[in-house]
Parts: C-alpha cells; structure tokens; sequence
C-alpha cells in the first residue's frame, strides 16, 4: 500500500508539471531553462507583429519578448546594452525601449519630442548608443541621456547623410559605420572617440545599402536592396565583391545583417518574411531558411547577444 500511495504521488506530480508546461504559451516554458550560451533576437516590423523574438544559434525559437502594438510603434533597430538586455528603436511613437530575453513587456529607455523624425537603425558603441533620426544620428548614453552636444548632424564634413538606414560600430577601428538610401548611396565611417564625430570617409556604394556587419578584421558585409545582393568590401566600404549573387526567392529586399560567432552570416529577408544563414564567403547553409515562422515577419533588424545566468 506504501508504494502505492509513492507511485500515485509521482504520477500527480508528473501530470502537474504537464499541465503546466502545456497551458504555457509558445516559448514559455523554455525560459526555465538554462540559457544558451548564445541567443539571436529579431525585431518584426510588420504591423500584426510589431515585436520582438529570441532563438537559439540553430534557429529554433526559445522564447516572445514583446511586441509594440500597444503603444503604436514599430521596432526598427536593436542594440546590446548589458547581460540579456537590449535596446529597440521604434518608430511611429518614436522612442528608444529597454527589453530583457528574461522578462515580458519594455520600459522606456529614453521618450522625447527632441527625438521625432523617422527612426530607424539603433547601435551600441563603448558607452554609447547610436540612433538615426531621419538625416540625424542622436547620441545617448546607457543610462539613457541624450547627450545633445554629441548629435551628428546632416553633414560633417565630407561626410552627407541621406537616407540613412544601417548603422555597424566597427570595433577593429572604434569607427560608427553608416549606410546611406539616398544620394549616391554612400557608405559613411565617423570617428566618434572624442565625443564630436568627424569625418573618417564617404565611399559611393549604390544599390541602396542597407544592412551592414563588420568582422573582426574589419572587413565588411553589405546588404543591398537595389539588387538584393551581399557584398564583402574593405573596412571603408570599397573594392566591393559579390558573395550572394541575386536569388530573390532566397533573399529578397535585404533589411539586416549580423555575423554569428562561428562567422556564419545571417541575413533578414523581408520580402520574404524570412531569415537566412550564410557562410563568411557567401554560401547559403542548407535548403530552407534558418527562421521563418511568425515571428519573423518583415524583421528589421537581428542581434546576436550572449547571455549571462543570473
């Protein structure tokens, strides 16, 4: 009678621990487990979206951050600021959110009329953050201050934003890399170490550039839109090579770029609501895209964090 009473126990505990982990949403009940040691989160800027995704370095979803819906906004760029957390531009009700890959919902990071424009890519530098606000990049710090007399202004020098789309902080030369839609579609570098940004250079891209990554040598990779192509070139944007020749049913209307730790790239799709997996010389990684589900709708931008246990 004793072992019985244990098995019955067992089973009630058991079915307890099922019910639970059913009656959770999509992703839910992997957030109590350990967390990888990398994540890749993706901002959606579709409109039945409008939110935020987290997956593992395999492409399987973990888990749902937030989306923006209840405030009218759409996330545009995402930007590391410390252990599991990460900044989001939005656009529409402009402002800057902090999230967390361990807690539903946003905060407000930063909110003012002073920031209002079209917002859209967001990149964390030493102790900056850099945001595009039209043909502006703001400057805030990590607690969340605008710092006003560091603002980058329409031009600088040689340096003419028009359009402005991706931002990268290119870390193998501490310089902010800028992706220009309009003009020439130049590719702008800024020496940002003093606190005034200066004019590093301003090479003549086209194709519209949008999404950028730099590697650790500083070699870049460019996504265009004009000819949905991937691009390897120097660090300043010049001597441009094909590495993902044009297949609009593979990537179509390229968004962002990031590069994983193992160098892989991962490429947003937009037009086709997907994201794909490249290796460092352009070969797309197996048959079917590395994300596609829901979540990645129309996504704007990718990050890969890594993550800290707390």
């Amino acid at each position: 009678m004793k072992t019985k009473r244990i098995l019955n126990l067992i089973s009630m505990v058991i079915s307890a621990v099922l019910w639970v982990s059913c009656s959770k949403k999509q992703g839910e009940f992997l957030k109590f487990s350990v967390l990888p040691d990398y994540v890749v989160v993706i901002a959606s800027q579709d409109a039945n979206h409008a939110g935020v995704a987290y997956y593992n370095l395999d492409g399987d979803f973990l888990g749902y951050i937030t989306d923006f819906k209840d405030i009218g906004a759409v996330p545009r760029g995402l930007a590391k600021i410390g252990d599991n957390n990460l900044v989001v531009s939005v656009d529409v009700a402009d402002g800057i959110h902090e999230i967390s890959i361990q807690e539903k919902g946003h905060d407000a990071f930063y909110g003012s009329p002073l920031f209002s424009g079209n917002i859209y890519d967001i990149v964390a530098g030493i102790d900056r953050l850099f945001a595009i606000e039209s043909n502006r990049i703001e400057v805030f710090n990590y607690e969340g201050l605008r710092m006003s007399s560091e603002l980058i202004n329409t031009t600088v020098g040689g340096c003419t934003l028009s359009n402005p789309r991706g931002l990268e902080f290119q870390e193998s030369t501490g310089y902010l890399v800028v992706t220009n839609q309009g003009g020439a579609d130049n590719i702008l570098r800024y020496d940002v170490s003093s606190g005034t940004a200066s004019c590093v250079s301003s090479v003549a891209f086209g194709n519209n550039p949008w999404g950028v990554a730099s590697s650790s040598n500083g070699k870049l990779f460019i996504a265009t839109q004009g000819d949905d192509q991937i691009y390897k070139t120097d660090s300043d944007g010049s001597n441009a090579t094909v590495i993902f020749s044009t297949d609009t049913t593979v990537i179509n209307d390229p968004t962002a770029l990031t590069i994983l730790p193992n160098g892989d790239l991962l490429v947003a799709s937009s037009a086709t609501d997907s994201i794909e997996r490249l290796t460092p010389s352009g070969t797309r990684i197996g048959d079917s895209p590395f994300i596609k589900d829901s979540f990645s709708l129309n996504v704007s931008d990718i990050s890969v964090l890594k993550t800290q246990e707390r």
